[in-house]
């Protein structure tokens, strides 16, 4: 949903005025809004408002929140920041007090919250119950990670019981000597335990909640595995299999070791030895999608990790006057003149993207109809 352009949001209006209801869409992965009240439906229309005129202050709230529970990762995946070492803030993990004020602050306007950044959030022993203060609020959740946490029947009935939306499971090789080129340090095995108990969690509570998709980041360890990743997410039945391109640390002198030969798989094009020209159409962050780092600190981007341009920490000020502060507005001026981007903006891996976002595909294996999406919604 968020970037959609202008004349495809004004598509979603009847739906979201009349009905109460829009579809979020996180890299081809359905995410339904639905039984919105009055003020989560004004906020959007806001939004569409500032969508239309542009400008530096935004008169909606985000109708997006991404939180980072921690920058802390039990893996060493060589083009994440927390893998590789990378990263320069401090290790951490969010206190649960500092969500439960920003939802009090916030709640009532937002639309969906993502669990994730730098991090496996599942290293994090409150995120259940993050998730389920943004359930009892109306607000849809996702969370990303590596599968090598909730080892038990009882942390992933925890997982089901949040009304956790999403779940997007990596799974980068279909045997473990080709998942470990990547994912250094985990066991293949346990993605597989992870995802058969979220399965099973979901069964015993009568609820299609959440939403499982397995993904692959598409690699030269395995692109030639794409079919049998596909069947093991049929084998092992998760709701989606996704792929998508390789873009982190797009800089780093360790991307094209891992980048595909296959053009059809590449983010980018290239012109010999650079990156192509094309200017990404329309950069949502700072305008609609704020990213909230584990210290509290509310920035445009998830790359800016030298707080080069931070909107401002919550331990000191309250998010509706962190969202429209000098640096935001600063921030959205120079992403939308082109002048003076900030040198995170400079190493976006989302620039010169030959295809609109980061998705190669996704096939549902399990549909899971609307209507009881918002049956089960009503029952947690």
């Amino acid at each position: 949903m968020a970037w959609m352009n202008v004349l495809e949001a004004a598509g979603r209006l009847p739906g979201i005025l009349f009905r109460g209801e829009t579809c979020y869409d996180f890299d081809g992965i359905p995410m339904p809004l639905t039984e919105m009240s009055w003020r989560k439906r004004t906020n959007l229309l806001k939004a569409g408002v500032d969508m239309v005129m542009n400008k530096d202050t935004m008169y909606a709230l985000p109708p997006v929140i991404q939180i980072e529970p921690t920058n802390i990762c039990n893996l060493r995946c060589p083009l994440c920041p927390t893998g590789s070492g990378s990263l320069p803030r401090k290790p951490g993990m969010m206190e649960y007090s500092m969500v439960e004020r920003l939802l009090t602050e916030v709640g009532e306007d937002l639309g969906a919250v993502y669990f994730f950044c730098f991090g496996e959030p599942f290293l994090h022993e409150d995120l259940p119950r993050m998730i389920r203060a943004c359930t009892d609020r109306g607000i849809i959740t996702l969370t990303s990670t590596n599968g090598q946490c909730c080892q038990t029947m009882e942390d992933a009935v925890r997982v089901v019981d949040s009304g956790l939306t999403t779940l997007i499971v990596a799974l980068d090789g279909s045997t473990q000597e080709s998942y470990e080129k990547y994912r250094k340090g985990g066991d293949i095995e346990k993605v597989k335990r992870f995802v058969s108990l979220i399965e099973e969690a979901k069964k015993r509570r009568n609820s299609p909640y959440p939403y499982t998709v397995l993904r692959a980041v598409v690699m030269k360890e395995n692109a030639g595995e794409l079919d049998a990743l596909a069947r093991t997410a049929v084998d092992w039945g998760v709701n989606m299999f996704a792929t998508k391109t390789v873009g982190c640390l797009v800089t780093s002198e360790e991307f094209h070791d891992h980048e595909p030969v296959e053009t059809e798989f590449r983010r980018f094009e290239y012109a010999r030895v650079q990156r192509g020209t094309a200017r990404m159409d329309r950069c949502i962050f700072p305008f609609r999608q704020p990213i909230i780092f584990c210290d509290g600190t509310v920035v445009g981007c998830e790359y800016d990790h030298e707080l080069e341009m931070a909107f401002g920490s919550l331990i000191h000020t309250r998010f509706v006057d962190i969202w429209n502060s000098d640096n935001a507005k600063s921030l959205r001026k120079a992403v939308r003149s082109g002048k003076r981007k900030p040198g995170f903006c400079l190493r976006c891996p989302y620039e010169n993207n030959v295809r609109r976002g980061t998705r190669l595909d996704c096939k549902e294996l399990r549909p899971v109809h609307f209507s009881s999406r918002i049956q089960s919604r009503k029952s947690l």
